[in-house]
């Protein structure tokens, strides 16, 4: 029994832990990829302050990874040491009072798309063509279609990974293409986003737009996990990540069951269940091709974790 297990045994004994607690637990499950390594221990808190205990009383040399709907990461062949967190129902409140709208980090983006638009608030539409949770939404700075949550973005009140309470807001310049600079060492609780009113036609009509157009350009009931790389920001091109796996004749690269979308270049689609490791390969090798072809190196969006 490893020292992680066994402080862990130990924490649903003293602080009496009641959330859910899996032992080497597979992860498969929760990757949208299908195929995954196992947590060493897996826990979905009961509440806020379950969450904060736990961290606290953990040794500080024990890695914390948290985890949304699993809709864009890679976790790796040889698993996450450490706790994996996720939050679960008792994270998916959603209210709105004077001005603003607070919502758990394990509201899925599109139920915020939909909930915005019932109550005529516009803003939140681009969300209705993003696959995960708001967590995940405020860690990377999720957006399509011309709009991010730095856009809407107020504050949110987060956890360190030692249970401690930090308030971020945006102020703080957070925010970068894909990417937010507080949030890697935080777990978001929940977030408060600015509210505008709009016509409820403008509205709907532009989430149906989204989705229409997700549908036909997005693969769809497949085994991926949304957008593999970030569009270059580089003074040395202009084009989009699926523009230069195009170029680059990375269009029918094939590996064991891999391969990239018919619909979307920037898409990898996963057809076996033997190793994640694979995919993270087929990727580096669609990597290597655009950098020989184009002289332009790609960074993953999908998040990589785990031990090879």
């Amino acid at each position: 029994m490893s020292e992680t297990i066994k402080e862990i045994n130990e924490l649903i004994i003293n602080k009496n832990i009641k959330g859910k607690i899996e032992f080497n637990y597979n992860l498969s499950k929760l990757s949208w990829f299908g195929v995954s390594g196992d947590a060493e221990v897996f826990f979905v808190p009961e509440s806020v302050k379950e969450l904060s205990v736990t961290l606290r009383s953990l040794s500080p040399n024990i890695k914390r990874t948290i985890i949304g709907l699993g809709s864009n990461i890679l976790v790796r062949d040889g698993g996450l040491d450490g706790i994996v967190i996720k939050l679960g129902k008792q994270f998916s409140d959603i209210d709105l009072d004077d001005g603003v709208i607070k919502v758990g980090a394990s509201v899925p983006d599109r139920v915020l798309s939909r909930f915005c638009c019932s109550e005529l608030i516009s803003g939140f539409e681009f969300l209705f063509g993003i696959p995960g949770n708001i967590g995940g939404a405020i860690a990377m700075n999720a957006g399509c279609y011309g709009s991010e949550i730095k856009d809407i973005f107020v504050s949110a009140d987060c956890i360190d990974h030692f249970g401690n309470s930090i308030t971020i807001n945006a102020s703080e310049n957070l925010f970068s293409y894909r990417n937010s600079s507080r949030i890697n060492n935080l777990i978001v609780i929940n977030v408060l986003f600015r509210v505008n009113k709009n016509d409820e036609a403008q509205i709907r009509n532009k989430m149906e737009q989204i989705n229409k157009d997700r549908v036909l350009t997005q693969p769809q009931k497949i085994r991926t996990a949304g957008s593999t790389f970030k569009n270059p920001i580089s003074s040395l091109s202009n084009k989009k990540a699926w523009e230069l796996i195009e170029i680059s004749g990375s269009r029918n690269i094939k590996l064991k069951n891999i391969s990239l979308s018919d619909k979307h270049a920037n898409f990898i689609v996963n057809k076996q269940f033997k190793s994640a490791n694979q995919i993270e390969q087929f990727g580096e090798i669609i990597k290597k091709r655009v950098l020989e072809e184009t002289g332009i190196s790609l960074e993953w969006e999908i998040k990589i974790l785990g031990n090879p």
